[in-house]
C-alpha cells in the first residue's frame, strides 16, 4: 500500500493540465476584475 501511495505522489504525469486549468481561472479572473473597473457590467460584455 506504501508503494502505491509513493508511487502516486510521484508522478506527475497530471501536472500540466491542472496548471494549464489555474492560468485559465487567472486569466477570467484577471479579465473581469479589468472589465468591472472599466466600468463595464458581466451583462454588457456577455450579451
Amino acid at each position: 500500500m506504501f508503494k502505491i501511495l509513493t508511487r502516486f505522489l510521484r508522478d506527475d504525469t497530471g501536472v500540466t493540465p491542472v496548471e494549464y486549468a489555474l492560468i485559465a481561472a487567472i486569466i477570467a479572473v484577471v479579465m473581469t476584475v479589468a472589465a468591472s473597473a472599466a466600468g463595464f457590467s458581466l451583462a454588457d460584455i456577455v450579451g
